[in-house]
């Protein structure tokens, strides 16, 4: 090697090793301008739910039967109390106008009981019992006389036995009649005041209870909200054992992100604090919301992602992310949600697992 050559490797080196001193230099004091490194944001999975869970609709008609109509079509909305579907209720109709009769009869028979006697059955007891008084009195007087003749040999012992016979029959009939009289004018006896009072008890709870299981054949909304899926289409046979879900709905009105937040990260998540959530279907938008409620234990991985370098055997807590407004988001879509770890400020808001 030339002395030329020796000189320009010896500058070479000269250089490099220079520029590394600088260039640690420079880091160190870049590191200690800087300080502590900086706080890493928060990143988890979520999916859009309801802030309500979703409803899965039954009916609840004991044997289940089949159904007759479906009024509603999927992502209708519907109020609360609107009637979804039915099933066949003809033979529950006949059960409720068979119970109805019968409701109609006890009553009669109530009525009577308390009314009494009306005023004209009253004036013909009365009739009865005058000429009931008056045969009796008419069958004492031959009945006098027929003894009479009887002691004088003039009728036969047989012939006078049967008009006292026939005295006595009319006494007791008049004795009858007053009776049936007595009876009218006090009006029905206490025993079958309450009897009738509990039949037609009865006969209204007969009612309620075939209405009941009438309205059991409509399958009613519990509350306001938007129809989701719907299982049956008139025709099908539902069952009640097990019950076959009919209808599933829910209401997207009131959305809420639930997200699950890496064990590793439990630490640096509170109530109150701020973020904001993301998807890939809205491009760069974002959506401002804070947490509102942090499930006190830690559980599986629910929520699916594409990323193959995702951790699938961590643990994670379940986060309810909400968003500070309304926005029509579909159910189910999958969305990151990002918590500022700097961001702590702790609202007064409820933690309790839901």
């Amino acid at each position: 090697m030339t002395t030329k050559s020796k000189a320009i490797l010896a500058a070479v080196g000269l250089a490099v090793a220079g520029g590394a001193y600088l260039k640690l230099r420079s880091g160190n004091e870049a590191r200690a301008d800087v300080g502590a490194p900086a706080v890493r944001t928060v990143v988890a999975p979520a999916l859009v739910e309801t802030r309500d869970d979703v409803v899965e609709l039954a009916f609840e008609l004991s044997g289940g039967g089949r159904v007759s109509e479906v009024l509603v079509r999927e992502g209708e909305r519907v109020s609360a109390g609107q009637v979804l579907a039915r099933l066949d209720g003809q033979l529950w109709q006949a059960r409720v106008a068979r119970a109805q009769a019968a409701l109609a009869a006890a009553s009669a028979r109530r009525d009577m009981a308390y009314r009494g006697a009306r005023k004209n059955e009253v004036r013909a007891a009365e009739a009865e019992l005058v000429a009931a008084r008056a045969a009796a009195d008419d069958r004492e007087l031959t009945r006098g006389r027929s003894e009479r003749l009887y002691g004088e040999g003039a009728v036969s012992a047989a012939e006078t036995d049967s008009v006292r016979a026939s005295a006595d029959g009319a006494r007791a009939q008049a004795s009858a009649a007053e009776a049936r009289l007595s009876l009218l004018r006090e009006g029905t006896r206490s025993e079958l005041r309450r009897e009738a009072d509990a039949a037609l008890a009865a006969a209204r709870a007969e009612l309620a209870e075939v209405r009941t299981l009438l309205a059991q054949t409509e399958l009613r909304a519990p509350r306001a909200g938007v129809i989701l899926r719907r299982y049956i289409e008139p025709g099908e046979f539902v069952s009640t054992t097990p019950p076959t879900v009919a209808i599933t709905m829910a209401d997207p009105a009131e959305l809420t992100l639930r997200a699950e937040v890496d064990e590793s990260d439990v630490g640096r998540v509170a109530v109150g604090q701020r973020g904001f959530a993301s998807a890939e279907a809205y491009g760069d938008k974002k959506f401002p919301g804070h947490v509102v409620r942090l499930t006190g234990e830690l559980g599986r991985k629910k929520v699916v992602v594409d990323d193959p370098r995702a951790r699938i055997d961590t643990r994670v807590l379940e986060v309810m992310f909400e968003l500070d407004e309304a926005a029509a988001l579909p159910l189910g879509l999958r969305m990151d949600v990002h918590l500022d770890p700097g961001a702590l400020r702790p609202m007064a808001l409820p933690t309790a697992a839901k």
